[in-house]
């Protein structure tokens, strides 16, 4: 009799230990299933947070371009109402031209606080007249592969516009008028380091990829370093930084315009010229802890709505000049 009992307790505590390892069980993998889905839904957030702070610092780098052209065509415009550039077209002395260009150049460079300009003269038949950088170089037909150039040949209208000529970059073109008759233009030339310096200043590294195939038209650009289907044009980082972008750049994710790897997150959007077309991409990247510091990029980096610089530089047009002004 004493026997069955102690059959009867020991199955009721085996069911009753059973049942608890049951439940135990189901509750573990119920918590680890919860832990799963609650860390999917905190990744997926994040992803999708750091996808709106690249796009917030491609709009700004965008914004900065845009302040850039703005300011080349100031520039272009005050240039083109200079007297002594106007004399040197109508007694042909290029002499006279080249020096009015260093003199201008180095005070334009002063007042605005930049490094880089170059300015180069056209002929009325839109050939190169004289150029800043160099005095002996001159002569050849611009217009058969310069888009710009045909543009204002056609309109007679100043523009701006990234345009890809031996090199790529930002390009402001402004007819040049004596007693409204066209004698020439001339053409403000600006890199993209104004850009670069001040996205390197937030701790953000900047890069603009011009498609490979085009090299034929940029002949001074074959010996910038290439990755993949790209050639570097413009960047704001040394050696290392270049070795970042060999691991991560190629044709998909360029197109898919977003990468994450080893803490930093990538950016990049189509880059067009003159005539809409796609030569390349502006690419963006920097390290995941700026996230937390997105909207302080936003407030620090956005330029003014109205530039002082385009307030300050922007001439009054002879009545023959009073053309719509392209900006592309």
């Amino acid at each position: 009799m004493s026997y069955n009992v102690n059959n009867t307790s020991k199955g009721a505590l085996i069911k009753t230990f059973r049942a608890f390892a049951l439940f135990f069980g189901l509750f573990f993998v119920l918590i680890l299933t919860l832990g799963f889905l609650i860390y999917r839904a905190n990744h997926n957030l994040y992803i999708e947070d750091a996808k709106n702070s690249v796009e917030s610092v491609l709009g700004l780098t965008q914004e900065l371009i845009s302040h850039e052209k703005q300011l080349a065509l100031s520039i272009a415009l005050m240039l083109a109402q200079n007297e002594t550039l106007k004399e040197g077209y109508l007694t042909n002395d290029r002499a006279l031209l080249f020096e009015t260009l260093q003199r201008e150049i180095s005070k334009i460079k002063q007042y605005l606080q930049i490094e880089t300009l170059e300015v180069q003269l056209h002929t009325k038949d839109a050939k190169a007249y004289v150029r800043s950088w160099d005095f002996e170089d001159y002569g050849d037909d611009l217009s058969t592969f310069r888009k710009g150039i045909a543009l204002l040949q056609q309109t007679k209208m100043p523009l701006v516009a990234i345009e890809l000529g031996k090199r790529l970059n930002i390009k402001a073109l402004c007819p040049i008028y004596a007693k409204n008759e066209f004698i020439g233009s001339l053409e403000i030339i600006i890199p993209f380091d104004e850009v670069a310096q001040k996205l390197n200043a937030k701790k953000i590294n900047f890069v603009i990829l011009m498609d490979k195939e085009l090299l034929e038209i940029g002949a001074w650009m074959k010996e910038l370093t290439q990755i993949d289907h790209y050639v570097i044009v413009s960047n704001s980082c040394p050696s290392e930084c270049i070795n970042a972008l060999s691991s991560i750049i190629s044709t998909s994710t360029v197109e898919r315009g977003f990468a994450r790897e080893n803490g930093v997150l990538f950016g990049f959007t189509p880059l067009f010229d003159i005539e809409a077309k796609q030569v390349g991409y502006i690419g963006i990247w920097f390290a995941e802890a700026l996230l937390k510091e997105s909207l302080l990029l936003r407030a620090s980096l956005s330029p003014r709505s109205t530039p002082l610089h385009v307030k300050t530089l922007e001439p009054a047009m002879e009545e023959s000049q009073k053309h719509e002004i392209l900006i592309r």
